[in-house]
């Protein structure tokens, strides 16, 4: 099969050096120096690897023929870029433990109904894995808090602590607090990250009667109003020993997915936001993991930490066309 003048392989292989390098310039500047001549352009080469990524299966199709394991343990979370110039947001559900991508959902915000939306793509592909989920991990979205406690309503839940800490270090920065901000940050601290549920309740007791004695400080009455504010989610984790209070894995992909979007500086047209999306998730899954922490984990893919038994592969590309029979 052929795109234009250029046989499939060799768009496979400009596909994939785009995704190594996050840049159009060095992937022609490689392509060229391989055939020492000019063969490409910026919007060439765009256009090849548009027809490609259309010929790909989505992440459905994925999951429906390789079928991950599951851990039951979920991440939810919003990631925001540009389309237009508009902000639009990615919706994502991610495996904590695999770190695998279960999927995702491409919306103009996060609520009850973009969310309820992921969640029913995700009950259609993979019908029983939030229903025998054990624990769900969020940053306190409302609308998606909402409705896991509806359709969920058995299903442990953690707010994130940083998501909750971040939140509070908005209200007062806390990189240089000096005086009595020195001493709320304290004190929240001792809420936050407590070692203990009980530490948890009294030191969020202890803040309470400090506010008392200030009650003239608004940003520490908001503050107060921000650690209430679903606290008993914030402590799940002591009740849940297996459930961390943390979202670490998940700001890993959130990282890497976050530094593509910053790159592509935003779509201009619909068809790419989904185009382009399919591309980066798709090239998530298959990744292969060099860097962490957790020796076992490096030298897998998201996909073969879920129990995908993959061959031997150099281009994951190549390996998802043959794997679906796409005509060559």
């Amino acid at each position: 099969m052929t795109i234009g003048m250029f046989s499939i392989t060799m768009i496979e292989y400009a596909a994939f050096l785009y995704l190594r390098s996050l840049s159009l310039n060095n992937t022609i500047d490689v392509i060229q120096a391989w055939f020492e001549r000019e063969v490409l352009s910026k919007d060439i080469l765009l256009d090849h690897i548009e027809q490609l990524i259309d010929k790909l299966p989505g992440q459905e199709e994925i999951t429906s023929v390789f079928n991950p394991y599951r851990s039951g343990y979920f991440a939810w979370d919003g990631l925001w870029t540009k389309y237009q110039g508009e902000d639009i947001v990615l919706l994502i559900c991610f495996d904590t433990v695999t770190l695998d991508l279960v999927n995702y959902q491409v919306a103009t915000d996060e609520n009850f109904n973009t969310y309820g939306l992921l969640i029913d793509k995700i009950q259609r592909t993979e019908p029983d894995i939030l229903a025998k989920a054990r624990g769900f991990f969020l940053d306190g979205e409302l609308g998606l808090l909402k409705q896991l406690k509806e359709k969920f309503p058995q299903v442990p839940k953690q707010l994130c602590a940083f998501h909750k800490y971040s939140r509070v270090g908005q209200i007062i920065p806390f990189v240089r607090a000096r005086g009595i901000e020195r001493i709320i940050k304290r004190k929240v601290e001792q809420v936050i990250f407590a070692s203990t549920k009980k530490q948890a309740i009294l030191a969020l007791v202890s803040l309470k009667r400090y506010a008392q004695i200030h009650q003239k400080n608004k940003k520490l009455r908001q503050i107060i109003g921000v650690l209430k504010r679903n606290f008993d989610l914030l402590i799940t984790h002591f009740d849940n020993p297996e459930m961390s209070p943390y979202n670490n894995v998940l700001e890993g992909f959130n990282h890497i997915i976050k530094r593509r979007l910053r790159l592509m500086k935003g779509f201009k047209k619909e068809v790419n936001v989904y185009r382009w999306l399919k591309l980066i998730l798709l090239d998530y899954r298959f990744h292969t993991i060099k860097t962490s922490l957790f020796k076992e984990r490096n030298g897998k893919s998201p996909l073969e930490l879920a129990g995908v038994q993959l061959p031997k592969h150099f281009n994951w590309i190549k390996l998802v066309r043959k794997k679906f029979k796409i005509a060559t």
